[in-house]
């Protein structure tokens, strides 16, 4: 009986081998889509970067094709998100979709792609940085309330709500701000290839319609998902395009016969937390 469960067994992985094979010949020319969709936190950005390797290191895929649409949200995650794109498009072409919103954060991950296309009812930009805090302290000696702080420096408890911000905790926070802006800007201003003196008029937070971005030189092309498409078999000389959807599928064959196309990669899965940064690209 062990005999025939073992026999079964051998057959269905030759079968799956073979599916596979076949599967890969006649869909070489596989693009992957990974969307970007809501807040950009530290726990969604980390699933967007394993999206992002898979898609890079997997010779699978010609190209990396990612739909946007979202606020943005916190700088680091932000960051790392345009270096993991910047580093893929070295690898292969990865074109960027607006489909509504590419603002602040989800923007700047945008400019590590070789292309930004945008709908032309996109909206654009917000190119700067804010920080923000609650302040009751107002509120808390109407009602008798107070923090009891013990600190090791002046500034160690800036942005304390029980207390009115101080004009030490004011520069020190605005210190912050402005370096985590310049990086921001540098990096849009040397992705986009605009100068940056240029590029400045324009990065005060400001939004712009898919158009005005597209004068100012914040994106490549104004047009739908055809446009986007067309530029990716040009750029990854390929026929037609593929799109595999990067998302964490949980088969239990995967587990038995490992990472492989017929039973999907380790995709991602989204997950969005509540924003606990303090400092958001906006």
């Amino acid at each position: 009986m062990l005999k025939k469960y073992i026999k079964i067994f051998a057959i269905v992985f030759i079968v799956i081998f073979i599916l596979n094979v076949l599967y890969y010949y006649k869909n070489k020319d596989n693009v992957a889509l990974i969307k970007i969709y809501g807040i950009i936190n530290a726990g969604s950005a980390q699933n967007y970067l394993k999206a992002i390797r898979e898609a890079t290191n997997n010779d699978v895929y010609k190209a990396v094709f990612i739909k946007i649409n979202s606020p943005g949200g916190s700088a680091n995650a932000s960051e790392k998100l345009f270096i993991a794109i910047k580093k893929a498009n070295k690898v292969k072409p990865v074109v960027v979709l607006i489909e509504g919103l590419g603002a602040s954060g989800a923007y700047y991950a945008a400019c590590g792609a070789r292309t930004i296309v945008a709908y032309p009812t996109s909206v654009i930009g917000s190119i700067g940085v804010i920080f923000e805090s609650l302040n009751v302290s107002k509120l808390a000696r109407k009602i008798g309330v107070s923090s009891f702080v013990i600190k090791s420096g002046e500034v160690k408890d800036a942005g304390n709500p029980f207390r009115e911000p101080t004009k030490a905790d004011v520069q020190m926070l605005q210190r912050v701000v402005n370096g985590v802006y310049n990086e921001f800007l540098n990096d849009v201003a040397e992705s986009r290839n605009i100068d940056l003196n240029v590029l400045k008029r324009y990065a005060d937070g400001s939004v712009f319609s898919a158009r005005d971005a597209l004068s100012i030189g914040l994106i490549d092309k104004v047009g739908f998902e055809d446009t986007a498409k067309n530029i990716i078999k040009k750029e990854a000389h390929i026929d037609y395009v593929h799109t595999y959807e990067m998302k964490e599928n949980r088969n239990i064959m995967r587990y038995i016969f490992g990472n492989n196309i017929l039973f999907g990669l380790d995709y991602i899965k989204l997950r969005f937390t509540p924003v606990v940064k303090t400092i958001f690209y906006d």
